[in-house]
């Protein structure tokens, strides 16, 4: 409540004036008479005289005394704050994202956005109710589901938890966009970056939270064992607008400090550095680098994490009617914990034990040998037959193809160039639903990707080994890299822990917000539970798990047994470099102020109407007594 004329407040020094009243009285002296009936009329008399008899009554002062509060309260004009109303829903997102956990003048963003949702809940409303939503969930992003209760909303808002994940919000707008049904439903979203949003028809309101932020942090780490040595690899970012000097510590399980570097890093840039530790004794610990003395306002970037593991054997089963030499080297220098087969159309029989078989040239299989297989992972190359994932359908072309186009979105082929490259023949092939292209020609897919029921193929439309076909194999670093990068994908496929679309680096070391496949197998009524850094647990109904929200050590439990860990950073240069939007769209301030207005009501005709009652009742008592 508000007061629109608070200067009537002043006439509240009349009150005391109605209580001074009540005490005024003459002072008599007190005469012994023998007999007072002749008394009687003076005394009527003088009872005339006295000012204010009934103020004796305490009650009678105390009901003028309310009644004149009552009537300097309307005299100030008494209003109340309504929400405006509008037509239609609305949604609030709020990103919770890795970024909005930077803290500035003593709060994070997540915070402000909090506090600014929180206010606004006071002066809107909507006829349709209002949805709270959140950029990172693991229950379909919905905080609260369409409500009117104010109580309800507020508290949603402020049950919203922080999240270690790169923010992208382009799955909750997809979702949210399913709830709008009207013209006049509008989503706020509240952020302090606006970079990507997606084209919907729904209005999007922005609203920013934040300001500009000072972070150093780490967007590159990876561990490699060669030998009897652990490799450390980790590239630092300055996004400061000065020259830092900082220290680098190594550490492993239990907190012991193994090794320790200072770095210099240039305002904007970047810097690497490599640590080389003894192997002995390490495996299954966890490693962590810490960056001290970066005194910055972002704190989920100083750590990097990764879990010193054994390097399992992968098992490479190579049929093929031919002296790949070329292939079988560069599967052997894949390293050296490749364990290559090789044998000929006639000595395969079905085998199994093994994580990759490839496929190499037009050579037969009968149907029952292959679909009987217990492998996931298969690489055709040049192959005419492909009845084994119903892809049969095919066409040679025996004229040269020349690589037009490459995707580059696909992790494999990021930051390599295929295109150019000559291919003297090849096969044409509709590519399944499930396929994904990897490079293609003007006439047909010449490599392409794909997850069919758990299974992974890779099929090479024409003979990449074989350099009087092409030079793919020899175009040097791009092609051999290509193919170890593929090789890596089916890698990571064998393992108990790993990344169910694409992973990079290290064995059981994850990115924030990527869903994970856990496959241990254990007894069908074990119960499996995870626990995630906070030691906060979580239990896995399903082996796919999706609450990769927080940077550090997940443990895997079957009942009280660790089965496993695998470490979550976030290693994101663009979250990490704290980009916020310094102002929104001038006209869309203008549209959020004027559908922000609440509305003032004055209430004093209700006080007046009051006073006038209070009045009636005093007037009663008056008389009464």
């Amino acid at each position: 409540m508000s007061f629109l004329n608070p200067a009537a407040f002043y006439l509240l020094g009349a009150i005391p004036i109605v209580i001074a009243l009540h005490f005024l009285r003459l002072r008599r002296q007190r005469y012994l008479v023998p007999s007072i009936m002749l008394w009687r009329t003076g005394a009527e008399d003088q009872k005339a005289n006295v000012p204010f008899q009934r103020l004796r009554n305490i009650f009678l002062p105390l009901l003028q005394s309310l009644f004149l509060l009552i009537i300097i309260i309307s005299v100030a004009r008494p209003a109340i704050r309504i929400p405006s109303i509008i037509q239609g829903k609305i949604i609030f997102i709020i990103d919770n994202s890795a970024s909005m956990s930077s803290k500035e003048t003593g709060q994070t963003r997540l915070d402000m956005a909090k506090k600014e949702v929180l206010r606004l809940l006071d002066e809107i409303t909507a006829s349709g109710g209002i949805m709270i939503m959140t950029t990172h969930s693991p229950e379909q992003y919905i905080q609260q589901p369409f409500t009117i209760d104010q109580d309800k909303l507020r508290q949603a808002v402020e049950n919203i938890s922080q999240t270690h994940v790169a923010v992208k919000s382009t799955g909750v707008f997809d979702f949210a966009t399913r709830y709008l049904d009207s013209p006049q439903d509008i989503i706020y979203y509240v952020s302090d970056s606006f970079e990507d949003l997606p084209d919907i028809s729904t209005t999007i309101e922005k609203i920013v939270v934040g300001e500009k932020a000072n972070n150093i942090g780490i967007i590159q780490f990876g561990v490699e064992r060669i030998d009897d040595q652990y490799t450390i690899l980790a590239v630092i970012q300055n996004w400061t607008d000065t020259d830092k000097e900082i220290d680098t510590q190594l550490e492993i399980e239990g907190g012991s400090v193994i090794a320790d570097k200072p770095v210099s890093i240039t305002a904007g840039n970047h810097k690497s550095i490599i640590y080389s530790i003894n192997a002995e004794n390490l495996s299954g610990t966890t490693i962590r680098l810490n960056l001290i003395g970066t005194e910055d306002d972002f704190e989920v970037d100083n750590s990097a994490w990764a879990i010193l593991n054994e390097v399992r054997p992968f098992k490479i089963l190579l049929i093929s009617n031919r002296n790949p030499s070329l292939l079988k080297a560069l599967l052997r220098n894949y390293g050296n914990h490749v364990e290559l087969q090789i044998i000929t159309t006639d000595e395969f029989h079905g085998i199994s034990n093994t994580d990759l078989i490839i496929f190499d040239g037009n050579i037969s299989i009968e149907d029952h040998q292959l679909h009987g297989l217990e492998t996931d992972n298969f690489i055709f190359i040049n192959s005419e037959n492909l009845s084994l994932i119903e892809a049969d359908d095919y066409k040679p072309i025996s004229t040269p193809v020349t690589i037009t186009s490459q995707n580059r979105t696909h992790p494999i082929m990021q930051e390599l160039s295929i295109v150019g490259l000559t291919i003297k023949e090849s096969i044409k092939r509709e590519l399944p639903l499930w396929g994904e292209h990897l490079f293609a020609s003007d006439q047909t897919e010449l490599v392409w990707i794909g997850i069919k029921e758990d299974r992974r193929y890779l099929v090479f439309e024409f003979d990449a080994f074989d350099a009087n076909v092409s030079s793919f194999s020899l175009s040097i670093p791009d092609g051999p890299l290509m193919f170890y990068r593929c090789l890596e994908w089916f890698e990571s496929n064998c393992m108990p822990i790993r990344s169910i679309n694409y992973r990079s680096g290290l064995s059981d070391s994850f990115r924030t917000g990527l869903p994970i496949k856990i496959t241990y197998p254990v007894a069908q009524d074990t119960d499996l539970y995870l626990e995630k850094p906070d030691k906060s647990r979580v239990t896995l109904g399903d082996t796919i798990f999706r609450q990769t929200d927080q940077v550090g050590v997940y443990t895997i439990f079957a009942e009280d047994t660790q089965l496993g860990r695998f470490a979550v950073n976030l290693l994101d240069e663009t979250e990490s470099s704290l980009e916020y939007t310094k102002t929104v769209d001038g006209s869309q301030e203008n549209t959020i102020l004027e559908q922000l207005q609440p509305i003032q009501k004055e209430i004093w005709q209700w006080t007046a109407l009051f006073a006038v009652f209070l009045l009636l009742f005093e007037w009663f008592i008056y008389h009464r007594t």
